[in-house]
């Protein structure tokens, strides 16, 4: 997955992270949540160059005024931190030299009401391959439990079978280009 990843073209890759992008925004749940109907934070995270970038997705929930939240280094971990805005003085790079949060606002995964989480490889039926850190398989464990787990990917990244392990989380869908 990584290499089929690697060798999409930029076309491609941003025409599927645009389609993505639009099937967030139109979520009901999603909506909910960002006009604060449903109470809760909108975790994210911000995208490696082969990853489905959500920054469209993420202005719109921040116009609306959401709580958006993605991962960010506190020195020992990886935490949720409050993300103001996507402009270049409200981010840094991180050590895996992905962009970041600046702010250390941090916000607790019992905060979150969404979460749009990345990985390599998916089911339909909610299972997720991650990078092998465990780091969100570890937050969605302390998650509230009608939090709303959303896989993102491109549509190649979805298949029929994967082997699960005891600590992984199960996701509520999956959204594909």
């Amino acid at each position: 997955m990584r290499e089929r990843r690697k060798a999409l073209a930029d076309d491609e890759r941003e025409r599927a992270s645009r389609i993505v992008c639009e099937r967030l925004v139109c979520d009901a749940a999603i909506a909910g949540t960002a006009d604060r109907s449903v109470g809760g934070a909108i975790a994210v995270y911000l995208a490696s160059p082969e990853e489905i970038d959500l920054s469209v997705f993420i202005r719109a929930m921040l116009v609306r005024g959401a709580t958006v939240a993605a991962p960010r280094w506190n020195g020992e971990t990886y935490e949720l931190a409050r993300l103001k805005s996507l402009s270049e003085g409200d981010l840094r790079r991180g050590p895996m030299k992905i962009l970041e949060p600046a702010c250390a606002d941090t916000v607790e995964p019992q905060d979150v009401a969404v979460w749009i989480v990345p990985g390599l490889a998916f089911t339909m039926d909610g299972g997720r391959i991650g990078y092998g850190g465990g780091w969100y398989d570890r937050l969605l464990a302390s998650a509230r439990k009608d939090s709303i787990k959303i896989g993102v990917a491109h549509g190649f990244q979805a298949v029929d079978r994967l082997q699960s392990e005891p600590h992984d989380v199960l996701l509520d869908r999956v959204v594909t280009s």
